[in-house]
């Protein structure tokens, strides 16, 4: 036995049984063998690498970085779309805490459209209103709701826009732009209007953006929306979502790059709360300023308007009670009406 513990010098036996031991495995014949030919390949190997084994080495590595790159590029994106559905939760807690305290959902915007010019206002979407109940009571109160226009509101005291402040909560980390646009911060989710006629920019037409059947409401009607928001100053009352509020779309994602609605800001007033539509398929790419075709462009009114994400296959949506559901762009086109509207009384599912 090697290493006995009970001798008068267990260290001396020790190694002086681990000599022995590999004496006797030196006397086997292919244990020799084995030990001469690996001197002598030491003795012969040049030092460093041959080019071959380079090359070898090359190209193990780089078939490891294909085989891992989309594992990791999909866990990124997994990543990023978590966090997109806790902002859009945040979303829904904000909207629910204002209508736990106000008895009514915030309006789509504040955006006057009929009054004479001197008495429109311009106070804000949305994202302005529930602020209080995102932690954002300092922000909020830096706008001045006495003026009949906040669009070019700045922090107190300052020349700097309150609306170049990024709300974190507000953006999607799946799309590509870097919290602002030109200058002003930008939002990635808009109140929707359901399916809600939408207008043509006659200076970008897209004349025929979708089918005209699956309308429900008109364009800019404060008292027929077929939405849960508007962005003509109304707001609504859960009992007039009929549908359910775990049936109806309340707010969707948005691509800064495809709308000029988006590019707006979240301070603005006119930035698609309140007028962002289901009648436009999911995912519609309008994100090309040079396109041939007008309708992908994102200055049409109506295309750059609907719901869109940079997520793979569909996009993430709040519903009235709280819960995010992501939709995929190939959901049936009218079951897709039927979840935008508020109260159509049709049957309609999210699966």
């Amino acid at each position: 036995m090697l290493c006995n513990r009970g001798s008068p010098s267990p260290a001396l036996v020790c190694w002086r049984d681990l000599a022995q031991a590999l004496f006797r495995y030196f006397e086997r014949p292919s244990a020799v063998l084995f030990f001469r030919l690996r001197q002598g390949f030491k003795r012969q190997r040049p030092g460093g690498m041959t080019l071959i084994e380079v090359l070898l080495v090359v190209a193990i590595i780089g078939t490891l970085v294909a085989l891992l790159l989309p594992g990791i590029q999909a866990a990124r994106e997994s990543a990023r779309r978590a966090s997109c559905l806790n902002n859009l939760k945040q979303i829904g807690l904000g909207i629910s805490n204002y209508e736990s305290t106000k008895k009514v959902f915030p309006p789509g915007a504040i955006w006057d459209r009929w009054p004479p010019p001197d008495k429109r206002r311009r106070h804000g979407s949305m994202l302005v209103r529930i602020l209080p109940y995102m932690e954002q009571q300092s922000l909020y109160d830096a706008f001045d709701f006495s003026q009949l226009d906040i669009d070019q509101a700045v922090f107190p005291g300052t020349n700097r826009r309150i609306g170049s402040k990024i709300v974190d909560t507000y953006l999607c980390p799946s799309d590509d732009h870097d919290g602002t646009f030109g200058g002003l911060a930008v939002h990635n989710y808009a109140a929707s209007n359901g399916p809600t006629e939408v207008y043509d920019n006659p200076n970008c037409s897209c004349s025929n953006p979708y089918d005209k059947s699956l309308e429900m409401a008109p364009i800019d009607n404060e008292k027929n929306f077929a939405g849960p928001f508007t962005r003509l100053g109304v707001s609504t009352k859960a009992s007039q979502i009929t549908d359910g509020l775990s049936k109806t779309i309340f707010v969707g994602e948005v691509r800064v790059s495809c709308s000029v609605h988006a590019q707006a800001g979240w301070a603005h007033t006119n930035n698609g709360n309140g007028y962002c539509t289901t009648l436009i398929k999911i995912n519609y790419d309008s994100c090309n300023d040079s396109a041939p075709d007008a309708c992908r462009r994102p200055c049409t009114w109506n295309t750059d308007v609907g719901f869109k994400s940079a997520h793979p296959g569909g996009a993430q949506f709040l519903f009235g009670d709280g819960s995010v559901h992501f939709l995929n762009d190939s959901i049936d086109h009218q079951m897709y009406q039927y979840l935008g509207a508020k109260a159509d009384g049709q049957s309609a599912s999210i699966e």
